[in-house]
């Protein structure tokens, strides 16, 4: 028994040696409604964790004055995790094959995390095995969704993976930008033609078919051809992703707002909500908070039983006059209309509804029935068939209806392929564009427009 206690306390004292302090850089809300943001020091002593936080702070502070991160700054909050190195500095052990080594001074220090340069080649600085990383963010901030480790040193370096690193260099800032496109939004390089197809890397250069054709022409985006492997092409000649100082092109920015989209609802809050009750026989306020970018691009809509109101605003007086006797549905829907996405009709690839049911019938105050859901919608247009991928599980009671644009009801089928995702089949219908309404236990969760082509 004493053995167990003994060994209780030891690992009760390694949990504890994982807890820092965590120090809030910028708080836009909830962290569930938001993309978390983990900023990690290595090799910086319990003395020098003042300047580790500053320097975490500059390099937030520039993130969010580059394009696209600064038009969703919203989006994000970000911590510091104050971690305590029993000593000084990054590992240096002089053992890259790339360069002549040394570089700069071997060094052994003992940081917490064991970061060292020539993970690989000479300027990554990274760590072989992540294992206490996993442990501090789970004792420190669990519901994390981006990480960037700052290692205490003023020498050049960086590397992006799960994880992305830096350093203190003069180019430090750049490099956040740069690795974060790896671990964030699984950009490839683009100075050199590394292996497989990336978002801003191909072997296809029909300019019918390149995954970037929309943007062909646009702010510099072509189809250039890596000098070293021919076979390669980048869409851009200066993306930061390619040289340091420059700017991401319009291809990558495009891709890290997608992958915002796929995280977090532009839906922060919506009343009434399922602890509200409301009185039917009077006019009631719908209302939805929303997590805006800079500026503004997202679009509203309204649609009660199945009709679209004229209002875009993100409030709205429904009336007991335009309730029908029984059930209603109140459906709010918003999309991201910014001019930095070019998918083709992406107002269906990202989308959040809310869904309320009131029921005309009850005069006192009853309940209200809400539903938030994100959905994407793909292909759009399609040939054969298209999907629906929710991020909760559809019900078994679930109806697509299919109208043209005469607003005749057209026969469709369609089934769960998983829990979450719906398929629907449109390979028999003539080319036009639709209109699909989807409920789900009774109620209409989706009304959006599909194209067959």
């Amino acid at each position: 028994m004493m053995k167990k206690i003994i060994l209780s306390l030891f690992i009760s004292s390694l949990c504890f040696a994982q807890v820092f302090e965590t120090v809030p850089l910028m708080q836009n809300g909830a962290n569930d409604k938001r993309i978390t943001i983990a900023i990690l020091g290595d090799g910086f002593t319990a003395n020098e964790l003042p300047s580790f936080t500053t320097s975490a702070q500059s390099t937030l502070n520039y993130l969010f004055s580059t394009s696209p991160y600064m038009e969703y700054k919203n989006y994000f909050n970000a911590y510091a995790v104050k971690v305590v190195s029993p000593e000084s500095g990054i590992k240096h052990p002089g053992t890259a094959w790339d360069v002549t080594e040394p570089v700069f001074p071997v060094s052994n220090p003992n940081n917490y995390f064991g970061s060292s340069f020539d993970t690989g080649v000479h300027r990554c600085y990274s760590v072989y095995f992540g294992a206490k990383i996993t442990q501090v963010l789970a004792a420190n901030i669990p519901d994390y969704d981006v990480v960037y480790i700052l290692g205490n040193t003023t020498q050049f370096g960086g590397c992006g993976g799960y994880y992305a690193f830096g350093t203190l260099n003069a180019l430090a800032n750049h490099t956040v930008i740069h690795e974060l496109g790896h671990s964030f939004a699984l950009l490839a390089d683009e100075y050199w033609a590394g292996p497989g197809e990336r978002i801003n890397r191909t072997q296809v250069s029909d300019p019918a078919t390149i995954k970037w054709k929309n943007w062909l022409g646009i702010n510099g985006v072509g189809i250039h051809p890596f000098t070293e492997s021919p076979g390669w092409y980048r869409p851009h000649q200066s993306c930061v992703m390619r040289t340091l100082t420059q700017n991401f092109c319009s291809v990558c920015k495009e891709a890290i707002i997608e992958k915002i989209h796929s995280l977090v609802s532009p839906v922060d809050a919506y009343f009434p909500n399922n602890n509200s009750t409301v009185d039917i026989n009077s006019d009631i306020t719908f209302s939805v908070t929303e997590i805006l970018p800079i500026p503004n691009t997202l679009v509203n809509s309204w649609i009660l039983n199945g009709v679209t109101l004229a209002s875009t605003s993100n409030s709205i007086v429904i009336s007991p006059n335009q309730l029908n006797n029984g059930t209603n549905t109140l459906l709010f829907s918003v999309v991201d209309n910014t001019p930095l996405v070019k998918v083709n009709n992406h107002s269906t690839v990202h989308f959040t509804n809310i869904s309320w049911t009131l029921n005309k019938l009850q005069t006192g105050a009853p309940e209200i029935e809400a539903e938030e859901w994100e959905f994407g919608l793909y292909p759009n247009p399609a040939e054969k068939e298209f999907y629906i991928i929710a991020k909760q599980s559809f019900s078994t009671d679930i109806e697509v209806i299919l109208y043209d644009m005469s607003g005749k009801l057209i026969p469709v089928k369609f089934g769960l392929e998983t829990e979450k995702k719906l398929y629907v089949d449109i390979n028999d219908l003539p080319v036009g564009t639709y209109h699909v309404n989807v409920t789900n236990n009774k109620k209409l969760i989706i009304s959006q427009k599909i194209i067959k082509e």
